[in-house]
């Protein structure tokens, strides 16, 4: 098994560099041959007789081993870059995981195992509750870590395998080589952790049989990527589903072996914790499918059953690459995609389909594009530990999740802009509840400006900002919805814990109050947290605040009820 101190040693990058200098040699070697074989011909052509032949035959064949040889060392190439492009991530996942682990205080075993710290505060009674806590958030560490470990090496056996089957091709190289790539067939990975802008870039420059084999043989490469084309991530994406299904079946019932051949079950281990989410994600997948399946008009834009606890997907209505008009919704508390992604996608239908609507009334013939975004991980009360309640609770009190979760969305917004066939697509980021902080934060991205229009919140505790300014918004541009009822996440905002409480801090205040919209249609009020979304009770449409975000989503700004 890989260790962490491997780990901090391992420089995948140098694997990268290591397969662009070998690709760099043997495009030398290849124009060496054929200027050789050009050379000869040239020869030939004022050469006859015996001697000429056998020459001939000679040159064909070093011409035949030469190109084996090529063929070889492009595999070679090829299986250091990507080995390159698989690793790293996974490295820096799982050292991001102990990292987190020891910032927190615990105790990190090279094999992965986790433990808390003791707790001697001289109140037994105290001690023995908050040791308790602190040894399950040490087994919620553990059940990320270990598995992350596993994939890297994974990776790592995968990698050498495919470097050593490349190796092998140079022990013979007068033997015919079947399916080997040539050196005018080879395929470079992306560079990870490139901008949206470099992906797009590098899809450009690919022919279109390239293209192809990338979405056939290597889907990964691109199914996440930002700057991507919408289609070709939806197709990379769904063409990953039996890979996954397998990585997860055959992690699933190593689990559940090792728990059969433990007396102790998994009580002194986290494969228990481990399997519960290893299942969950199964059922991610289920759920994810399904909703392929029901909307075939759909781009699933993001796959990720890897790298977190949880699985992580986004799903857009409509074609974001063509649309004049893009809407992002981020969930909060208590989002996942087995409870929560089938009905994100169903209001972020309802939510085009209004905004079109208005669009239509208002004499536009313009397009919208709807985008359930579930990918970061929000603070979730339920789990296989008996602490995930608490655990969940105190996940929403803090950055953490919002701030991990803000990069990821700063660059998929980044990503919208720069894949979108529109000289300038009007983008509006919605964010719910925690999801509203990780809209704000990301707005905040460091990068080079931002490209989203308009912004809603609603239902916030807080987006850590006092105006629009901080957001890269025009004036006027960022709108807060909140209802009276909503008693949940809001409450926070009033302790200013992430920043001003956004119902009383200078941004557009807008209705959610039962009443008839400028449309002519009556309106249902919102009186819960988790209604601001949902279509009303009366069968109208949309509740106030739904309108309200459709107007917005449309660019009718004049429209809203405030």
């Amino acid at each position: 098994m890989v260790t962490l101190s491997q780990l901090r040693a391992w420089r995948p990058d140098e694997l990268a560099a290591a397969g662009t200098a070998v690709a760099a040699s043997n495009r030398t070697f290849g124009d060496a041959m054929n200027a050789t074989g050009s050379h000869f011909v040239d020869v030939l052509s004022s050469w006859q007789g015996t001697a000429a032949e056998a020459a001939e035959s000679r040159c064909a064949t070093e011409q035949d081993a030469a190109h084996r040889i090529a063929t070889a060392v492009t595999a070679q190439s090829e299986a250091l870059t990507n080995a390159a492009a698989s690793i790293g991530p996974a490295r820096l996942t799982a050292l991001a995981i102990a990292d987190e682990a020891i910032a927190s205080g615990f105790a990190v075993a090279d094999d992965g195992r986790v433990t808390a710290p003791p707790l001697l505060s001289g109140n037994p009674v105290a001690d023995l509750l908050i040791q308790a806590q602190l040894n399950e958030q040490a087994k919620m560490f553990e059940a990320r870590l270990i598995p992350a470990l596993a994939t890297v090496g994974e990776l790592d056996a995968r990698a050498g395998a495919a470097l050593d089957a490349a190796t092998a091709q140079l022990g013979d190289t007068l033997e015919a080589r079947v399916g080997s790539l040539g050196t005018d067939d080879t395929l470079n990975a992306p560079v990870p952790g490139a901008s949206a802008a470099d992906n797009k870039e590098y899809w450009d420059s690919l022919t279109e049989e390239q293209r192809r084999r990338i979405i056939d043989e290597h889907p990964n490469w691109v199914g996440n990527r930002d700057g991507i084309p919408a289609a070709v991530r939806h197709e990379a994406n769904v063409n990953r589903f039996d890979d996954e299904r397998a990585r997860l079946e055959a992690e699933r019932d190593r689990l559940q072996a090792n728990l059969d051949e433990n007396h102790f079950g998994g009580t002194f281990t986290n494969d228990d914790a481990a399997l519960w989410y290893t299942e969950q994600k199964l059922r991610d997948l289920d759920k994810i499918e399904g909703i392929v399946a029901d909307n075939p008009d759909g781009r699933l834009v993001l796959l990720d059953l890897q790298s977190g606890e949880r699985g992580m997907a986004a799903f857009a209505v409509g074609d974001p690459d063509t649309a004049d008009h893009i809407s992002v919704t981020t969930p909060g508390l208590n989002t996942n995609i087995d409870d929560s992604f089938t009905d994100m996608v169903n209001e972020a239908k309802f939510l085009q389909i209004e905004a079109e609507k208005q669009l239509e009334h208002a004499g536009r013939d313009e397009t919208v594009a709807s985008i359930a975004w579930l990918g970061y991980e929000p603070p979730q009360t339920t789990g296989p530990g008996a602490l995930d309640l608490v655990r969940g609770g105190l996940d929403v009190a803090q950055t953490d999740r919002a701030t991990a979760g803000a990069a990821k969305l700063a660059g998929f917004y980044d990503g919208l802009d720069v894949a979108s066939t529109q000289p300038d697509p009007h983008i509006t980021a919605l964010g719910h509840s925690y999801g509203s902080l990780t809209t704000g934060l990301a707005l905040q991205d460091p990068g080079p400006g931002q490209p989203v229009d308009d912004a809603v919140f609603y239902g916030s505790p807080g987006i850590n900002a006092d105006d629009e300014s901080d957001l890269g918004l025009a004036e006027g541009h960022g709108y807060v919805m909140e209802a009276d009822g909503d008693r949940l996440v809001p409450e926070i905002g009033k302790t200013h814990r992430f920043g001003p409480d956004p119902s009383t801090a200078d941004f557009e205040q807008l209705s959610v109050d039962a009443g008839t919209s400028p449309d002519g249609v009556p309106r249902d009020g919102v009186h819960s947290h988790s209604e601001y979304t949902r279509r009303g009770d009366n069968e109208e449409g949309l509740r106030m605040s739904g309108y309200n975000m459709a107007v917005i989503v449309a660019g009718l700004p004049e429209l809203v009820v405030r």
